[in-house]
């Protein structure tokens, strides 16, 4: 597992997305939360547009543990809200001081990494006193696929992270719009 500087994907993140991460952090100060990420995937993006708050009822100031079945469960219930082309694309948490992912956090990344289809994003929301103070984020995606799943090889990279004024609604139709397959012309 090596980090390095992102070549290909960032991630973009709808405001409304980030806000309710950050309310989330606040809420939960002076201990840790997460939760998944969702949205939809381009070729050189990945397009968050909700996160899913995944309590972990252990959290300290310095751990989070994103628990499965609770996270499958808050995810099948966010999908039946979302468009077909909504999906989980990542893991986010908050830092109660603002430091970027811990080994911790990369090495879980690299696991998700290994168990996904394509590329997933990490978020780490970093806190100041004042309140969230900077957004660190990660790409991760298999390298290859060997016969050994716990040797396969998993790139991380830093991206950069853009947070958009547009809506989780717009962003999650135009991507709808894209997918959607064109009509054949009729000529009368």
């Amino acid at each position: 597992m090596a980090t390095r500087q992102a070549g290909g994907v960032n991630v973009l993140v709808a405001r409304e997305a980030i806000a309710a991460a950050g309310a989330a952090g606040r809420r939960a100060l002076p201990r840790e939360t997460g939760g998944i990420l969702l949205g939809f995937r381009t070729p050189n993006l990945v397009v968050v547009t909700r996160v899913v708050v995944v309590d972990d009822p252990a959290s300290s100031g310095r751990t989070y543990l994103r628990r499965r079945r609770r996270a499958q469960a808050l995810l099948n219930a966010a999908r039946q809200d979302a468009g077909s082309v909504v999906g989980y694309v990542g893991e986010w948490h908050t830092h109660p001081a603002d430091q970027p992912p811990s080994p911790t956090d990369l090495r879980a990344l690299a696991e998700t990494a290994r168990m996904a289809p394509s590329v997933v994003a990490l978020l780490v929301v970093g806190y100041s006193d004042q309140g969230p103070e900077r957004f660190h984020s990660r790409v991760a995606s298999r390298r290859g696929v060997l016969p050994v799943a716990a040797i396969d090889l998993v790139d991380i990279e830093c991206c950069a992270l853009t947070i958009t004024g547009d809506t989780t609604a717009s962003l999650e139709q135009e991507a709808a719009a894209l997918l959607r397959p064109s009509l054949p012309e009729t000529h009368p």
